[in-house]
């Protein structure tokens, strides 16, 4: 993941040297706000925003070049992970602060709780807004049934098992983006519901009792029916969520079965899925499709990762077996 010189720079919406002008355009991005520079002159204050929406939340590089002191009280309607990509932060919400050094911790604003921060001298920040609305949905959905106010620990912890996931989800979420095009905009909503899942089920929060309530298990049958429904399917937009509701269970539920019946977890049986419809798209007799529409055909949104998911599952590139299918 680029270190911010070049992060999101086509989606710049704020580039300014006026404190006062930040404050008040990146307060209609994000939400009012105070903002205030360290230094009285405002030296060094270079303040850059850049921003790409997807449907349930945004990609955010933000900068202020200056150590500054950001009050933006409740968020209200949004959670705000914020990854220091330089320089670091002292964040405080609620009862709770955190420091966020780069490549060590990151911190996670919850919309119910006031928030303030200070941002060192040089500090550029990976931020991602996901609604409220998203968040709260995604988190019954994993429960299977409806849950409270949902307020996460504000410190994330990107040194562990959890946190590596998470900064490479993130770095898939950013290399997708870059690369946007239409064919991507389906794959990009779905890396958004993924990331809320990730944060659900990783990250300490209010609502964790209700998701470690034992599941209830689902039978074999309803595991071949979501198999049925996945590849039905392929070729439109749907989560992991949706599967479980189409089939009748909890999204944990419907999880654990097929950890239990297949040995393997519901995002690889989906990869499995969008490869052997890859695969039959290319292997068509005279297929006119190129490797690009095959993959589109199959849902695959980012083709590098898919051409490498299937070079190890059929022992040939992509290519090699269109070109084969059309002689």
């Amino acid at each position: 993941m680029d270190t911010g010189h070049t992060l999101l720079k086509r989606h710049t919406l704020v580039d300014t040297r006026s404190p006062e002008e930040a404050r008040q355009e990146i307060g209609r991005i994000f939400c009012p706000h105070f903002l205030s520079p360290r230094n009285a002159r405002s030296a060094g204050f270079h303040a850059v925003h850049r921003s790409a929406r997807q449907r349930g939340y945004s990609l955010n590089f933000v900068s202020y070049g200056a150590e500054v002191d950001i009050d933006p009280g409740e968020l209200a309607s949004f959670f705000l992970l914020q990854v220091p990509l330089a320089g670091s932060a002292e964040v405080t919400c609620g009862r709770d602060t955190a420091l966020t050094p780069p490549g060590r911790r990151a911190s996670l604003l919850s919309p119910t709780l006031p928030t303030r921060m200070r941002w060192s001298d040089g500090c550029d920040k990976l931020i991602v807004l996901i609604e409220r609305d998203m968040m709260q949905r995604q988190c019954e959905q994993i429960a299977g049934h409806r849950v409270g106010t949902m307020e996460f620990a504000t410190g994330v912890d990107l040194a562990g098992p959890a946190g590596r996931m998470l900064l490479g989800h993130l770095g898939l979420m950013v290399d997708a983006e870059e690369a946007s095009t239409g064919v991507l905009s389906d794959y990009l909503v779905r890396l958004g519901g993924s990331l809320a899942s990730l944060l659900i089920t990783a990250h300490e929060h209010s609502q964790r009792a209700a998701l470690e309530t034992a599941a209830r298990p689902a039978g074999s049958r309803t595991v071949a029916q979501a198999e049925a429904w996945i590849r039905a399917n392929l070729d439109r937009p749907f989560g992991v969520a949706d599967i479980a509701q189409a089939v009748g269970v909890s999204l944990r539920s419907l999880q654990e079965s097929i950890r239990r019946h297949k040995g393997t977890t519901l995002s690889q049986v989906i990869e499995g899925a969008r490869l052997e419809r890859f695969h039959c798209e290319l292997g068509r007799p005279g297929s006119a499709l190129t490797v690009t529409e095959a993959a589109s055909a199959a849902g695959i949104g980012h083709l590098g990762r898919a051409a490498a998911a299937y070079r190890r599952r059929y022992g040939q590139t992509p290519s090699e077996v269109l070109r084969r299918s059309r002689h």
